[in-house]
């Protein structure tokens, strides 16, 4: 309230141009919740629970037994992702959606399985349902966990214990995660749920046909190939149903779990989104350095196993900021024109500075996604806006120097602060965020090469790669310096290919002549 009302007051005396930039800022207790060991137990608790409903609501004589199976199962699948502080199930978040997409598969198939023929049954129940989805948005390893522990689930809670359902469910769940591993598309979980319900469908008929399996595969017809064809055609449609439902739920889950996919990040990579279109026609140079840019990104992730799609969106969107001041960057400047002849070093550098803030508050004003605006706010990190601050201690210099001849007061000349030259931050706290700046870096400084020779690149990146070891901008990012390495060597590749130089064409006689 009163930040308001002293806000109104300045902008009463011309003070304040009424205008509020947004800035991203965590919500703390969220965060706290994420690694909490209270919030895990009561996850485990509900868990827990939904297990004991579904082996004593099935009526089974030996549900206690199945019940503390169950408890084993799930007491593995919690504890062996905290031997890797790299699993995504460190978060509770990531941990309910994880047992809830089991969960819900093993509720669906006891569900199907009492309300339908035995036989039938093993085809109807949707196996890749969890798989799919865990592959998709929490990965592949992960998605293999969860098929495990779900077929582990499956076979504890049949009351034969027969192995075929353990084969049906790990055959569709693998299938899926296979057909998965690099989604882009929305049209790749239809065919990965096709292909699920297509190895359902032979594994059942190569079952139900060996000599020592009794009974048939969906159902006792007097005509073994109708009985075959509609195996086939209800596992195929149950594995294309699945695909639909992943593909059309995903973007609630995605939103209420705060996930991204590759799907969603290709969606954002549209150029025609507003911002990049307003990039293209307001900052054109920007514009094409953001697209070259990307390219390099996307090769140096590639190359090191980060997220390949999230560096090629955070690329295009990197420096929309730029748009507040367009004129005021290299790139975009009108030939033989520098307003930052006209302004004092100290305003140059807030200029260029406030671009990363700028950029913040453009991608929170159009709901980009957290990680691109993480991307746009660390790609610069702390690092030193060198050029303005090399001037600024030349202006020093020169003041004391002249001060000097007119008996001028030492402490009258106001003192360079470093401090004042710096990007805000924070420095890269991801691997893709480390790729942003250096392929940022690289881009631009190459652009002031007369000749850039092979070696004149490998001599740029690597300076400028030391030059940020050396400041200590990697100091919180998941990097080794072999991936830094790795970077480098790529970024000199790529840059070396797009900048090669081209034979000279001469001009036809005919032209010549005339």
């Amino acid at each position: 309230m009163f930040r308001f009302l002293k806000k109104r007051r300045l902008e009463a005396k011309g003070m304040s141009c009424g205008k509020t930039r947004l800035s991203k800022s965590g919500n703390r207790f969220f965060e706290r919740l994420e690694e909490n060991t209270l919030m895990k137990g009561v996850i485990i608790l509900t868990t827990s629970v939904i297990l004991a409903s579904l082996c004593f609501l099935s009526g089974s004589q030996d549900a206690l037994t199945q019940f503390f199976l169950s408890l084993m199962v799930l007491v593995l699948a919690v504890t062996l992702p905290l031997v890797s502080k790299d699993s995504p199930l460190v978060k509770n978040s990531r941990l309910t959606l994880f047992l809830f997409l089991i969960l819900l598969q093993l509720g669906l198939g006891k569900l199907i399985q009492g309300q339908s023929d035995v036989g039938l049954s093993q085809i109807l129940i949707p196996y890749a349902l969890a798989p799919i989805s865990i592959s998709v948005m929490l990965g592949a390893p992960t998605a293999i966990f969860a098929c495990v522990t779900g077929a582990l689930w499956w076979l504890v809670l049949q009351q034969k214990g027969d192995p075929g359902s353990l084969l049906l469910v790990l055959a569709g769940g693998l299938t899926g995660i296979l057909s998965t591993l690099k989604v882009r598309r929305r049209s790749r979980l239809l065919r990965a749920g096709l292909y699920s319900g297509i190895s359902i469908a032979f594994l059942s008929l190569i079952w139900s046909s060996l000599p020592f399996i009794q009974g048939g595969c969906p159902m006792p017809l007097s005509f073994p190939w109708v009985q075959a064809g509609l195996c086939f055609t209800y596992a195929v449609g149950i594995g294309l149903f699945t695909g639909v439902v992943i593909s059309g739920s995903l973007p609630l889950v995605e939103r209420m779990f705060g996930i991204t996919t590759d799907i969603s990040l290709m969606e954002m990579a549209d150029l025609n989104h507003p911002l990049l279109r307003r990039l293209s026609l307001e900052a054109p140079g920007t514009y094409h350095h953001s697209l070259a840019m990307a390219n390099l990104a996307e090769a140096c992730a590639e190359k090191v196993g980060a997220n390949s799609s999230l560096c090629r969106v955070s690329a295009y969107f990197h420096d929309i900021g730029k748009l507040a001041k367009p004129e005021y960057f290299t790139e975009n400047m009108p030939t033989g024109e520098n307003p930052h002849d006209e302004l004092t070093p100290t305003m140059s550098s807030l200029v260029i500075v406030s671009h990363v803030k700028d950029g913040v508050d453009l991608g929170l004003r159009h709901k980009l996604n957290g990680r691109v605006i993480d991307g746009i706010q660390q790609h610069h990190g702390t690092t030193l806006v060198e050029f303005f601050y090399q001037r600024a201690c030349r202006q020093e210099r020169d003041a004391q120097s002249g001060g000097g001849l007119i008996n001028a007061n030492p402490e009258d000349i106001p003192r360079v602060s470093e401090e004042s030259y710096r990007y805000p931050g924070p420095k890269p706290q991801s691997l893709e965020a480390v790729i942003l700046g250096l392929a940022d870096a690289a881009e631009s400084a190459s652009r002031s090469l007369e000749r850039p020779t092979p070696q004149r690149l490998d001599d740029l990146v690597h300076d400028l790669l030391q030059d940020r070891i050396n400041d200590g901008q990697y100091d919180e990012a998941p990097v080794t310096l072999c991936q830094l390495q790795e970077i480098a060597a790529t970024l000199v590749s790529s840059l070396g290919s797009m900048m090669h130089s081209r034979i000279a064409y001469g001009r036809r006689k005919d032209d010549a002549k005339a």
